[in-house]
């Protein structure tokens, strides 16, 4: 009699965890859109966003490809409403000089400095009132590769907004400060994006965001230099706790004060791939 109460017992609990299975909410990674979303990791989740990202910058003196070979970013719910947060990135610049077309590729391949951080959830969003998350990174100059390597610490402060318009529809606008650990002036920037749920395993984002850096010049002078990008992307969750996506975008537009770095001849564009998996589901 005891074993089939046992055995009863387990059945239940079978029953029970594969319900649950089956309510797991849908992964939501801060991939691919430039800035953070407002979402935090479930309590006790882990959380694995990494990707591989393409860019290339031409101009009438040289070409620059950058290759994100590998960017991945840990995060780890601590609680309700915090999670900690750890990236890192290992990148290649391939530079080849366009008025001399003959000479040799310069290839520099290292690690970014390593950052680590926190997000908490500030704000609920109720009607119109937005979802507020803050994000702080801090980038570490003592673990990056020596060509890459800043000499200060590198902090980047960021709030995340979101307003849920309906099922299908999610407004989120970004502002943040990025320290790149030379410059003593931040690059400040700013995103905003439309989110669309075509079905609970297929979404897609239309996104703007800019930045805005002041430079300092010899005899006290200095100079801002802006520039406006757009983007777009897709995301597919094959399950609810996995994330596929896809993303490119080019730079529209950019302009500076004193028209030292600006340059009409000057093009950009990226792309990037990723995937996102969160343990447990």
């Amino acid at each position: 009699m005891k074993k089939y109460y046992l055995l009863g017992l387990m059945l239940l609990s079978s029953v029970a965890w594969l319900k649950a299975q089956d309510t797991t909410s849908i992964i939501a990674s801060d991939r691919p859109m430039f800035g953070e979303a407002v979402s935090i990791v479930p309590h006790k989740s882990l959380q694995v966003e990494t990707g591989f990202w393409y860019s290339e910058e031409n101009t009438r003196v040289a070409s620059t490809r950058g290759l994100g070979l590998n960017s991945t970013l840990l995060r780890y719910g601590i609680g309700e409403k915090v999670e900690l947060r750890f990236d890192y990135t290992l990148w290649q610049n391939r530079v080849r000089h366009s008025e001399d077309p003959v000479s040799a590729e310069v290839v520099q391949t290292g690690f970014l400095p390593i950052r680590f951080g926190m997000k908490a959830n500030l704000i609920e969003n109720k009607s119109w009132i937005p979802a507020v998350t803050f994000v702080g990174m801090l980038g570490l100059p003592q673990i990056a590769t020596d060509v890459f390597q800043p000499a200060y610490l590198s902090p980047d402060l960021q709030l995340s907004f979101a307003n849920r318009v309906n099922n299908w529809l999610t407004i989120s606008y970004n502002l943040g400060a990025r320290w790149d650990g030379d410059n003593p002036n931040p690059s400040n920037y700013y995103a905003l994006a439309t989110k669309f749920n075509f079905s609970s395993k297929v979404g897609a984002y239309l996104q703007g965001h800019g930045t805005f850096q002041r430079t300092s010049l010899p005899a006290g002078e200095s100079t801002i230099a802006q520039s406006t990008f757009g983007e777009a992307g897709l995301m597919f969750n094959p399950k609810p706790n996995i994330q596929i996506d896809i993303s490119g975008g080019v730079r529209v537009s950019e302009y500076d004060t004193k028209w030292i770095f600006y340059n009409a001849e000057r093009n950009y564009y990226f792309a990037t791939v990723g995937l996102s998996w969160r343990f447990p589901r």
